[in-house]
Order: structure tokens, then C-alpha cells, then sequence
């Protein structure tokens, strides 16, 4: 870790000591912020160009998918105006945010284990911050992509921005909810995190990230409808490449509703089994 364990402790120690309600939320905003911040140097601590990969990397992927799929597969949209490799990007980088924040937030606790040990704080920051620093990169990235591909001549919609930043927003509030289920489970069962890259590979296919959902056989779109992602890339799409802002938002907030109920209740499950991390660990 790039923050000395020193450090981490007397933020620890003035959260826990603010002499008022005030003071002690302002306390854990700066300790949250701390724990990002670690987060984010510790994904390319080592690296020359640092915070840049955070643009490079997307960047990189774009033009590979792009000769992939126009150059090696010829692939073709049966309808719309928009090329294949735009409507990948627009659901790609939600999908990479999703996954890798519930990832590594499930591994936040038992990765500072000692932490944990030591220390008495509010444990779900840990799991906050990792979720908040991967999103970060990852609309980050995005909008790189997307600046490229308004350079490309893709007819991307800027209208639809608004309908972007809800549905990260969405999306944020999804992974935040599942990481704080999967990173308690991890401390007691140490198989949940090693479960999840087969299940979120078959997430992906089942997720339209790789084809729009009007190409799902009727028969089989209903279950698929039952993912929440996608409800949350489909209006993206919609969005950016069709222009249709109002029907996305109307699509998105049942989602949103949803999510901030998984959310509750997470945080409940989580806030309960905390008492008990200290055994475990």
C-alpha cells in the first residue's frame, strides 16, 4: 500500500473521535477520499505513464475491437446508421465498470485484513472506495472512447449525456449494492470471489454488450430482460446512437428504484455481518 499504515491509522483514529455528528461525517468523507486515492495510485503504481493508461488503455481497445470487427469479421448493424464498433463502446465500458468494481470491492475487507484487525472503523469505505476508483477509470475511459468516436464521424447524440451520466449513475449504485453482499460473504467464505469470474463470463454473453437486444430471439428476450444491465447499456445505446433520450429515461428508472433497494438492503446485510469480520479474519 501506498499510504503508510501510520497514516491510515491516525485518520482512522480522528473518524472515530469527532466530537460531533458533523465532524464526524466530514471525518469520513476525508478517510474515504484517502482510501480512493490509495486505490487509484496502487492501479498503476510502477508504471511510467501512470493515470494516462486510464485514457490509453480504452483507446487501445477501441482500435482493436475496430479492426476486429470492420476489418476481420465485416461485421454489419441490420438497421440504424451507427457502425458496430459504436455500439459495442457504449456498452463495453459500463459492463467493465460493473464487473471489476464488484470484484475488487469483494476483495476490499480481506485484502486489509490487518486493517480490519487492528483498527475499528466504518469497514464499508473500504469497499466504497474500491468501487468508486474503478468507475472513476472506467468513465473515464469512456469518455474517451466516446470523444474518439465523435472524431470518427460516428452520429453520436450529445443530447444523450444526460441519459449516460443516470445510467452510470444507475450502474454505480448496482455494483456499490453487490460488492457490499459479495465482499461480506468473502470474509467468511472464501470461494465467493474465485465464483465470480465464471459467473460474470456468463453474465456478459447474457448481457447485449457484443449485439443489440432486438437480435434475441423473442422467445428467449424475456429472460434476458430479467438481467438489470440490461435495462441500463440498452437506454445508453438508445441514447447515444438513436437519440431517443426520453424512452431511455423512462426505461431507467424502475432500474434506479431497484437499485437503491439492493443498496439498502446490502448495506443492512453488510452493517450486520461486519460485527463478526474480526473472527474471520
Amino acid at each position: 500500500m501506498k499510504t503508510s499504515r501510520r497514516e491510515v491509522s491516525t485518520r482512522l483514529e480522528s473518524t472515530m473521535k469527532a466530537p460531533s455528528p458533523f465532524a464526524r461525517v466530514a471525518a469520513t468523507r476525508t478517510l474515504l477520499l484517502g482510501f480512493v486515492r490509495r486505490e487509484l495510485s496502487n492501479r498503476y503504481a510502477g508504471t511510467l505513464l501512470g493515470g494516462l493508461w486510464a485514457f490509453g488503455q480504452p483507446v487501445l481497445m477501441l482500435a482493436i475491437y475496430a479492426f476486429v470487427f470492420r476489418s476481420v469479421f465485416k461485421v454489419q448493424l441490420p438497421d440504424g446508421n451507427a457502425s458496430f464498433v459504436a455500439l459495442v463502446a457504449c456498452a463495453l465500458w459500463p459492463w467493465m465498470a460493473f464487473q471489476e468494481a464488484v470484484q475488487g470491492g469483494t476483495t476490499a475487507i480481506t485484502n486489509n485484513a490487518e486493517l480490519v484487525r487492528k483498527i475499528f472503523f466504518p469497514y464499508e469505505l473500504l469497499v466504497i472506495a474500491a468501487v468508486l476508483a474503478n468507475f472513476a477509470l472506467h468513465f473515464a475511459g469512456f469518455l474517451a472512447v466516446l470523444l474518439v468516436l465523435g472524431l470518427l464521424g460516428e452520429p453520436l447524440h450529445p443530447g444523450g449525456l444526460m441519459v449516460v451520466a443516470l445510467a452510470w449513475s444507475v450502474t454505480l449504485i448496482l455494483a456499490l449494492g453487490f460488492a457490499l453482499i459479495t465482499s461480506a460473504l468473502q470474509v467468511a467464505i472464501k470461494d465467493v470471489a474465485p465464483a465470480l469470474g465464471p459467473f460474470f463470463m456468463l453474465m456478459f454473453y447474457a448481457t447485449p454488450v457484443l449485439y443489440p437486444l432486438s437480435l434475441v430471439p423473442e422467445a428467449i428476450r424475456p429472460w434476458m430482460e430479467l438481467n438489470p444491465l440490461v435495462h441500463i447499456v440498452e437506454p445508453i445505446r438508445a441514447a447515444l446512437l438513436d437519440g431517443a433520450g426520453a424512452s431511455a429515461l423512462s426505461t431507467l428508472w424502475p432500474v434506479a428504484v431497484g437499485a437503491a433497494v439492493v443498496l439498502v438492503l446490502a448495506r443492512l446485510l453488510f452493517r450486520r455481518l461486519s460485527a463478526y469480520f474480526q473472527d474471520f479474519l
